[in-house]
């Protein structure tokens, strides 16, 4: 093999050994469909720099720019990347000197080791998936208040511990998965804004001799600015990590949401039911409509927490390492892609499966939900402490569950047993006052706190949560609009400067 397809310089003689390529080169040259654009844009800017500089000769920027655009044509899917010319940033120097010729090719690395082709093209590659990450989780948070905004009088059942827990609204149930969502969205807008800052221009690891000027080259890749110290660029690893981290905390709520419906749709709760197209049916069982979906959403989230702990294990060495980028490279992408699909998945889930109202009411009508407001108003209204009342319900509803009777058993005579049993006390209670407490419906509505189920309070949610909805679109649009508008310009500049 030739020691030029490696691009290995004067310094060492003859290609890797089949070991290394195996499990070094495979490794690295995979990650390179996912990569392709971010490292096109990465040399065009720097190609473009050096253009601009004066830094290379006329004819060989001419030659060099219109080779790197031949290139930029080419989808990352269908360039030929091969292991045995070394990772991405090799097998495109190869694509590079066939189609411009070695010495044109060769001043693509002035000023600029391979390293920081890959940091530049890693941090776009990351930039532009936090901001899809975010819009798929504001896409979910939006099918959640939509669903919460059609629902917010329905009666339902609160769950803790998968047991019936206290009644509440079928909206205000499910606007509490929407708020997590949104919290998601806003971490990942602050990822979004350490990777806008450029590493460009860093050279080696002090600054580089060539007439490059980092805060061109940041303009030239649409980011805000740049990382202010030059070795701090080429070697930071943090803002991945915190990506990765903010992916992994999306991914974990995505995943309680859809174990959360997974139980819904259940036969047994019989409230949630998933669009046919994310359902599978059974091979074997023709009466099983199986939340496939769900499954793949919760499959994601465990994969991206598998993720996150690999690259916190791998970071565990000094700094300005090659094994930290040589893992990052290749699980950023991948992980984001796997991330966003997954998140894409769960919104449209939400926003076309269809919930059972009636059914979500039958189950805040039984199991003896009711049973803290009925001690809340012993508390509050037959003068016992909370304490003592809580206590005096607990005995009432055991005498009642071990003679299998309900919650209609809960009368003034058997409450008034319960206290004499347990405390001693000679309770007398009204029976309209204990049926009161015992309507689910009035219980869900006399919590008057802000944020509650009373009546109001979900759908004034609803309205803030659609305010920051809009706000996270608008976020949206303003970035993609400016990431977009400076891809055109590069290579709209890199065009002009071929004179083509």
């Amino acid at each position: 093999m030739s020691r030029d397809y490696l691009g290995s310089g004067g310094r060492l003689e003859g290609g890797p050994a089949d070991e290394l390529v195996a499990a070094g080169y495979r490794y690295e040259a995979a990650a390179g469909p996912r990569l392709a654009d971010g490292l096109s844009t990465s040399d065009l800017a720097h190609a473009v720099a050096l253009t601009e500089a004066g830094a290379i000769p006329g004819d060989q920027a001419r030659a060099l720019l219109m080779a790197l655009l031949a290139l930029d044509g080419i989808p990352g899917t269908e360039f030929p990347f091969d292991p045995a010319r070394g990772d991405a940033f090799n097998n495109r120097e190869h694509q590079l000197k066939e189609r411009a010729g070695t010495v044109a090719a060769g001043w693509l690395s002035a000023g600029r080791p391979r390293r920081e082709a890959f940091r530049v093209g890693l941090r776009l590659v990351a930039r532009d998936a936090a901001r899809d990450l975010h819009d798929a989780c504001t896409d979910l948070a939006a099918a959640l208040t939509r669903l919460a905004a059609r629902h917010a009088t329905d009666l339902a059942a609160d769950y803790t511990y998968l047991q019936p827990a206290q009644p509440t609204r079928l909206g205000h149930l499910m606007l509490a998965s929407a708020y997590p969502v949104l919290r998601d969205a806003q971490r990942l807008r602050r990822v979004h804004a350490d990777l806008d800052l450029s590493v460009a221009g860093a050279g080696g690891s002090a600054g580089s001799r060539w007439p490059l000027d980092r805060r061109r080259l940041a303009e030239l890749l649409g980011a805000s600015g740049v990382v202010p110290h030059v070795r701090d660029a080429m070697w930071q690893w943090d803002p991945y990590v915190e990506l990765v981290a903010a992916t992994a905390t999306a991914a974990t709520n995505q995943s309680q949401l859809a174990q959360d419906l997974e139980i819904l749709a259940s036969q047994e709760f019989a409230i949630a039911s998933l669009a046919d197209e994310h359902s599978r049916a059974s091979a074997l069982m023709p009466q099983k409509r199986n939340p496939y979906a769900l499954a793949v959403v919760r499959a994601t989230a465990g994969t991206v927490s598998g993720d996150l702990a690999g690259v916190l294990v791998t970071l565990h060495t000094g700094s300005a390492r090659t094994d930290h980028f040589h893992v990052l490279n290749a699980v950023v992408p991948r992980l984001m892609d796997e991330a966003v699909a997954s998140s894409r998945l769960m919104a449209a889930v939400v926003d076309r499966m269809t919930l059972d109202a009636a059914r979500a009411g039958e189950g805040a009508r039984r199991g003896f939900i009711t049973a803290a407001d009925l001690a809340d108003v012993l508390a509050q209204e037959a003068g016992l402490d909370y304490r003592t009342a809580h206590h005096v319900v607990g005995r009432a509803v055991k005498i009642l569950v071990d003679q299998g009777r309900d919650e209609s058993g809960l009368t003034p005579a058997l409450l008034a047993e319960a206290a004499k049993a347990s405390d001693g006390i000679d309770l007398v209670v009204d029976e309209a006052l204990i049926a009161r407490a015992l309507d689910p419906a009035a219980a869900a509505d006399t919590r008057r706190q802000q944020g509650s189920s009373a009546p109001g309070e979900t759908e004034a949610m609803v309205d803030a949560c659609g305010d920051e909805i809009a706000s996270a679109r608008a976020w949206s649009a303003g970035a993609r609009e400016r990431a977009s508008r400076a891809h055109s310009a590069l290579r709209d500049r890199a065009r002009a400067l071929t004179g083509t």
